[in-house]
């Protein structure tokens, strides 16, 4: 019956017979839930179709938008804001934080988590119940999502998209540029600089805190009491994390979360392109992206080396920064993953899907960190010997224009990229976060592909 339904001589399966397909098919039905942001999302979509290969059926809960990543990818999105936080005023607020740098950027950010934990604690146990959801999967950064799942009775995962926020003294901070030290002064600077964040982070922990007693819960002392004690999985590859002694046990690294197929192909003038000059490829990113200064600089320190630059805005208009120094290539959006298999060179604001694009292809960078966990991104590739960093409030044009020459010039950049490149190969990926999902979750695997 269900068949007859479903496929009545239909060329293409629109999606509302998709999810009656996979409501019949599938052996569980799991909820995600992660910030509405393409650094969250576009690993999220992968470690989702991951899920759907093995036969399970994810629905997103999202606030904003429903994205077209998602949605085109054959994924239903929930709306998860309700009155509490609307699309629009979602949308605007992230708008905000497009302009933004350092610690300005970083309180908007802890801004948009208190609104968003409000929302996801009101709106999130009634959205998710009536789905019929069987378990959740649940970005680190979504800190509340977890008191959804602990109110509904549900398993869940966590997954970091971004780097581990797990504080241990012997560890700096991620949105700190320090590189770990043995030295007492280090130890204690690093416990003096969590010890700030977590004070930044008592309004989100106290909201997370109420509605935890009024439910009879469990209350968090700190922000990794909220996270799964049956599964984190971190999309980074464990030596691209500093050393650490105390992360849980059910924690674990599999390397980037990326889709198996081929992703849907950006429109790109690949005419442009001059295979006779090292390609320089740039990206700031798609939220910390409107600082145009930042783009004319790249372009400047870039003019006269030798190479050919190519800027991806992150979705700025190109034609706000006007006519740039040695004529780059400018779009809004790139096909980011190609353009870094070309690359000499990766510039970016140090965001760790970027970092992890370029280290899975062997690729050194140059860092321009801009906030929030992109100083401890730009740290590890220091740390690795994979690249040079400077602070975007600190760089010039000549400065950025020495660090490309010598990131250019030294080859050791360039076969320490490719160590680590060799480690991404052998981590797993999305294939391996969906296994140890369904393990740790009791979920039984329904099909294979």
């Amino acid at each position: 019956m269900v068949w007859r339904l479903a496929l009545p001589r239909r060329p293409v399966i629109d999606q509302a017979h998709m999810i009656q397909i996979w409501t019949f098919f599938s052996m569980s039905y799991l909820g995600l839930i992660a910030p509405n942001t393409p650094g969250h999302l576009n690993p999220m979509t992968a470690l989702s179709d991951a899920l759907r290969r093995r036969g399970h059926r994810v629905t997103y809960f999202l606030l904003g938008d429903p994205p077209s990543s998602v949605t085109s990818a054959g994924f239903e999105v929930i709306p998860l804001g309700g009155t509490v936080f609307r699309p629009e005023e979602y949308r605007s607020e992230f708008q905000r934080l497009g302009g933004l740098e350092g610690r300005a950027a970083l309180h908007q950010t802890l801004a948009i988590a208190v609104r968003s934990a409000k929302a996801i604690l009101n709106v999130g146990p009634t959205a998710v119940g009536q789905a019929g959801i069987s378990a959740l999967i649940v970005d680190q950064a979504s800190i509340p999502s977890g008191t959804v799942a602990d109110q509904l009775g549900l398993p869940f995962a966590t997954v970091c998209n971004a780097l581990i926020l797990h504080s241990e003294p012997s560890v700096p901070p991620f949105f700190t540029p320090w590189l770990p030290r043995n030295a007492w002064y280090s130890r204690l600077r690093n416990r003096a600089a969590w010890a700030g964040l977590y004070r930044l982070y008592n309004p989100l922990l106290s909201l997370i805190r109420e509605k935890r007693r009024t439910l009879g819960l469990s209350v968090p002392s700190r922000i990794e009491d909220t996270w799964s004690n049956c599964l984190q999985i971190s999309q980074q590859p464990d030596v691209f994390e500093f050393p650490r002694q105390d992360l849980p046990e059910q924690f674990r690294f599999v390397g980037p979360l990326r889709l198996a197929s081929r992703e849907p192909p950006i429109p790109f003038p690949w005419n442009r392109l001059d295979d006779g000059r090292p390609l320089i490829y740039a990206s700031l990113g798609t939220i910390q992206n409107r600082v145009a200064q930042a783009f004319r600089m790249i372009a400047e320190a870039c003019d006269h080396l030798g190479g050919q630059l190519v800027i991806s805005t992150g979705g700025a208009d190109p034609e706000e920064l006007g006519k740039l120094a040695g004529e780059p290539i400018v779009v809004a959006y790139a096909p980011q993953r190609e353009l870094i298999q070309r690359a000499t060179l990766v510039i970016t604001h140090a965001g760790l899907n970027t970092a992890l694009d370029s280290l899975s292809e062997g690729v050194p960078m140059v860092a321009l960190p801009v906030t929030n966990e992109q100083p401890g991104v730009a740290a590890r590739v220091r740390w690795l010997g994979a690249g040079e960093a400077i602070a975007l409030k600190h760089a010039t044009p000549a400065r950025l224009r020495r660090l490309v020459v010598q990131v250019l010039s030294n080859s050791s950049y360039r076969d320490a990229a490719r160590r680590v490149q060799d480690v991404i190969r052998d981590c797993g990926g999305a294939a391996l976060a969906a296994e140890l999902i369904e393990q740790s979750l009791g979920l039984e695997r329904a099909s294979s592909s």
